[in-house]
């Protein structure tokens, strides 16, 4: 027996609420619960009083700082990696140029997305074959719409030597940043095309290593 059309109308209609309310409840940080639970407390736990103890706990949920990548589905990866133990300070500093980059109000509304990579995520992901996320210490940013490039590079140019700043933009909305050396690039991975190069500027590498 067929049920009547309203009712059957209004079946439909709940199904899909309620299909549409199990995708919205289904966040990235629900997501690295489950992660985190599924038998990695304990590591994480470790990585996380590592970042307490050298003050950059805070810095940034560590749903978002462990994130692998974006293409992690495409990939056939864990959305969330744990970096190896030996490569925690580099995080550490790098997380510390990010504290000094939100304190000085240059990266408001920025979320991380990319963190470490295992080599394989690495090179599925289009990551370079020297990609620093492979090493620890790398992060890619999606940065708010009214982010100020050239304020960026101001920082960069007074303090990218003392604190190795790599500085990487893919485009107006995504940014690399990691401590392992002053350097600057632009959307063709080259320093020629970075925003923050201009007749007086800072020297820096020749390349990058994303």
């Amino acid at each position: 027996m067929r049920a009547p059309a309203g009712v059957s109308t209004l079946i439909k209609t709940s199904l899909a609420a309620s299909l549409l309310a199990g995708c919205a409840a289904d966040t990235p940080e629900q997501r690295f619960e489950r992660w985190r639970g599924d038998g990695r407390e304990a590591q994480v736990r470790a990585y996380a009083d590592h970042l307490a103890r050298h003050g950059v706990a805070a810095v940034a949920p560590l749903s978002q700082q462990l994130r692998s990548g974006r293409n992690w589905r495409w990939c056939g990866a864990d959305e969330f990696a744990l970096p190896p133990r030996a490569s925690w300070p580099r995080s550490v500093a790098t997380l510390r140029l990010l504290a000094e980059l939100r304190a000085a109000g240059l990266i408001d509304g920025a979320r991380i997305v990319s963190g470490y990579r295992a080599p394989e995520f690495n090179r599925c992901e289009g990551g370079s074959r020297q990609s620093r996320h492979m090493a620890g210490g790398a992060y890619d940013l999606e940065l708010a719409a009214d982010t100020d490039g050239a304020r960026l590079c101001a920082f960069w140019r007074r303090r990218g030597l003392a604190t190795g700043f790599g500085l990487g933009f893919y485009d107006r909305r995504r940014l690399h940043v990691d401590t392992a050396g002053l350097r600057t690039w632009g959307g063709d991975y080259t320093r020629k095309t970075s925003p923050c190069l201009r007749p007086g500027a800072v020297g820096a590498g020749s390349g990058a290593a994303l």
